[in-house]
Order: structure tokens, then sequence, then C-alpha cells
């Protein structure tokens, strides 16, 4: 699902800069048949698998997560969760303050 660059510049967040929300969150992961999306922002260094990142789904939560599992997800019509290749990263603090609105 993330590439490399990608990869790096999320654990690069990882840590303080992922708890005070004064990162970037780089990637955004959609459900094209609803409103729930991913913005991850922070990738442990030691486990790749653990993600920090905003979900705005019914409500808005920050919260750590799995890659695994977010790869896993599929939405009512049994299609995967779709990358958003056109999205351009957002400070999270922001973000999240928009997403709050």
């Amino acid at each position: 699902m993330l590439n490399n660059i990608q990869k790096e510049k999320l654990k690069a967040s990882w840590g303080v800069m992922a708890t005070s929300m004064a990162c970037l969150a780089e990637i955004r992961v959609y459900d094209p048949l609803s409103s729930w999306q991913c913005y991850i922002y922070a990738m442990n260094p030691e486990d790749e698998d653990q993600i920090s990142c905003l979900i705005k789904g019914f409500t808005l939560e920050a919260c750590e997560w799995r890659l695994s599992e977010l790869q896993s997800r599929f939405n009512a019509e049994g299609e995967p969760l779709q990358l958003d290749t056109e999205y351009r990263p957002r400070r999270v603090a922001e973000l999240f303050k928009k997403l709050s609105e």
C-alpha cells in the first residue's frame, strides 16, 4: 500500500511529532462508498505495521492502528479501501480542526 519514500516520512514523524500532531498527515485512505476516511501521519520505525492516524467516520479520532488491519478492510460492496493519489499532505493539527467542524 505504501512506498518506501512514504514509509520513511511517516517513520520520521513517530514519537513527539506524532503525539503533538505537529507533523504532516502524509497519506489519505478512504472508502468511496461512504464518508469513512483515514489520514496516516506516523509509523513506528521498529514495527512498520504500527501507525498513527486520524480516522473520520461517524466521529473523529486520533489513534494508533495496524497497517495490516487497514489493508484488510473492505466496504459494503466488498471493495478494498482506496489510496487517495491526489491528496496533498497537511498538518495533522489543522486537519483535525477542519474535520472536527
